[in-house]
Order: structure tokens, then sequence, then C-alpha cells
């Protein structure tokens, strides 16, 4: 039994270093991103994008411009009820 244990543990890790080295060989010799000549290269500024219409979040807008300080974010005020009936965060620590 110990003797396959040890043979397993080898087997891991020459198994493991070579399949490292091969895919860093594979990497290494992988073809280059071709770059992009002068010629062919789009201007960007005749591509028109599309613009997206500002989000209506709950009637608020949500925009940067729309009045918010620009946070972007909807905060709900705390509630006033009584949690006597649940208990705070407890934990079963000792």
């Amino acid at each position: 039994m110990k003797i396959a244990k040890k043979f397993t543990h080898y087997w891991f890790v020459i198994i493991s270093i070579l399949s490292f080295l091969a895919g860093w060989g594979m990497l290494a010799h992988s073809l280059k991103p071709v770059q992009a000549s002068s010629a062919t290269t789009i201007n960007s500024n005749t591509v028109a994008l599309p613009t997206l219409a500002p989000i209506q979040a709950f009637g608020t807008g949500g925009g940067i411009n729309s009045g918010n300080n620009g946070s972007g974010l909807n905060l709900i005020a705390p509630s006033n009820q009584s949690s006597a009936g649940f208990p705070l965060l407890r934990t079963g620590g000792s």
C-alpha cells in the first residue's frame, strides 16, 4: 500500500510538471495576434453608436443628471416597526 501511495504521488508530480511545460511551450509557440495595418483601420469618428434612454427606476429618474446629486442610489428609509418578536443577530457561539 505504501508503494502504491508513493508511486501515485510521484506520478502526479511528474504529470503536473510535464503538463505545465507542454502548455507553456504551446502558448509560447502559438500564433501571434495579427497587427492591423494603417490602411485597414476604421476611423472611429465615422461610426455612430446609438444612445440609450435614461433608466426610470421607481419614477425617480435615476440618471446622473436627474437631480439626485449624481449618486444614482435609491435609498430606502428605515422603518419604525418594532422588532420585539425578532432577536437581533444572535449566533449560537460559546
